[in-house]
């Protein structure tokens, strides 16, 4: 991979959950989810460690019994099929990062869907 991703830095109108790819390769898949309005993005899990960084707005994330302020600046680092839930505190959009390992396919990896 070559060049710079550009990271959204503010609050973009659209659908009230809303997820981009921005990379997606053998090591790594990097997504931009935005959660507006309050919407929830329901308990979920991945089957890789994640991290989840704030980039703009604010929200909150459920981590089993842990709440984190989303703000951002923030990057909370997630274990593998821990579930969790980010809600829009109205609105946060969020970059996750997820690690995978050589040789693993995007079909072995969960990630929230939507409509």
């Amino acid at each position: 991979m070559s060049g710079a991703l550009i990271l959204p830095s503010e609050i973009s109108s659209g659908k009230d959950r809303e997820v981009r790819t921005l990379l997606a390769d053998r090591w790594r898949k990097l997504v931009v989810i935005h959660v507006r309005r309050g919407s929830l993005l329901a308990d979920h899990s991945a089957k890789v460690p994640i991290t989840i960084q704030t980039l703009a707005g604010t929200g909150r994330l459920r981590l089993g019994g842990e709440e984190h302020l989303l703000v951002p600046g923030v990057l909370v680092p997630v274990d593998a099929d821990v579930v969790h839930s980010v809600q829009g505190e109205p609105d946060v959009a969020i970059l996750v990062t997820f690690f995978r390992q050589a040789g693993a396919s995007e079909e072995n990896e969960t990630t929230a869907r939507f409509e």
